[in-house]
């Protein structure tokens, strides 16, 4: 059984790179063998020119998200064909979110439709030509299933990998390190309004601690600079408030992943404040730290808190008392036992085991 994974450079993006690395050191853990099928992140020529090769293999395992290879996703419709047409293994996509077709998109009237149009085209391509299909939550199972049809048979979730054994410094030197004293409840990571944290802002003059920002200020490597920019200003212009501004702090820098476990050691809480349907990165690297989280109150989010219980949902967008909730010592100590629990299962360590029986059942299949 000969599998391929084709995920983009690490060089030219960083969550869904690290997060199929880690997915491979799982299997090597459980004597899979996987080939690695990296492009360049929104070249989607970087990865055609690999198609020869990755033809001679069992299973091509590739992990999606609707714009990651660029022009809009329009590059999956030619790449979804090709595969079905010459490809004689099984093609495997693990779909990172799912877009419903009742998503609310928050953008102009054309290019909401526009986003719409094309990722739930996509939905319907990866049903008729992808042979399995991987989700993280029931909920976006559910979605594929109810609205676009998808066969039972042929979809599964299998949660995100947690990363295990992570080497950073302990919460006291990396407050000293960075700063910061008392409650810190962290956003970090790209900045883009549908991320939330204006709302989180808003309500600092109500939270006991410190509304910690870290995201890169000059974010030249993103294809939504503008946006990330525009909205990054609107967020500081509420800081300016002088009840809202001493519980912010904006650390605006490039972080290298060592200073990012940093900031995650330093923190009490990772904030989630997410407006759309939206699986996250963050969110595993919370877990893998520890760090109990406060997000919205969206479906995904909601799976979570309810069968795993390691996220305190926000009602009603009420950031500020879902923090004061989080932060009691009996819910805190709670939530930290939680994700002890989770890592177990779908930590490196154990996840692997998944992959493997779900590898052999569609090779035979």
């Amino acid at each position: 059984m000969k599998i391929a994974m084709v995920y983009p450079t690490v060089e030219s993006e960083n969550a869904m790179s690290n997060y199929s690395l880690d997915l491979i050191d799982a299997l090597k853990k459980n004597n899979i063998e996987i080939v690695k099928g990296e492009y360049t992140f929104h070249k989607p020529f970087s990865l055609f020119k690999m198609l020869p090769k990755l033809m001679k293999y069992d299973i091509i395992h590739i992990q999606h998200e609707y714009n990651i290879l660029g022009w809009k996703g329009v590059p999956f419709f030619p790449l979804l064909l090709l595969l079905k047409l010459f490809f004689r293994g099984k093609t495997l996509l693990t779909m990172h979110n799912v877009s419903s077709k009742k998503t609310k998109f928050n953008d102009t009237k054309i290019k909401a439709l526009l986003r719409k149009t094309l990722y739930l085209t996509q939905n319907e391509l990866i049903k008729h030509f992808s042979d399995y299909t991987i989700v993280h939550c029931d909920h976006f199972r559910k979605i594929l299933i109810n609205e676009y049809g998808f066969k039972s048979r042929k979809i599964c979730t299998i949660p995100q990998t947690v990363k295990e054994g992570i080497k950073t410094i302990g919460k006291s030197i990396a407050r000293k390190e960075l700063k910061l004293s008392g409650k810190v409840y962290l956003i970090i990571g790209t900045f883009v309004p549908e991320h939330g944290a204006g709302d989180v802002v808003k309500q600092a003059d109500k939270i006991k601690g410190t509304v910690l920002i870290v995201t890169n200020g000059s974010p030249d490597y993103s294809r939504n600079t503008k946006r990330i920019l525009e909205y990054l200003d609107y967020t500081k212009s509420l800081a300016k408030d002088s009840k809202i501004g001493k519980h912010v702090r904006f650390d605006l820098k490039e972080i290298p992943f060592d200073l990012w476990w940093k900031y995650f050691s330093a923190s009490d809480l990772v904030l989630l404040p997410y407006r759309e349907e939206l699986a996250s990165g963050i969110f595993s690297d919370a877990i893998a730290m520890k760090i109990p989280m406060v997000g919205s109150d969206i479906p995904y989010f909601r799976e979570f808190a309810g069968k795993y219980g390691i996220i305190e949902l926000a009602k009603d967008r009420d950031f500020a008392s879902a923090i004061n909730k989080a932060i009691k010592p009996s819910n805190y100590k709670k939530m930290k036992d939680n994700m002890n629990k989770y890592i177990k299962e779908f930590g490196v360590s154990s996840i692997g085991k998944k992959y493997r029986v779900l590898y052999e059942k569609i090779f035979s299949s």
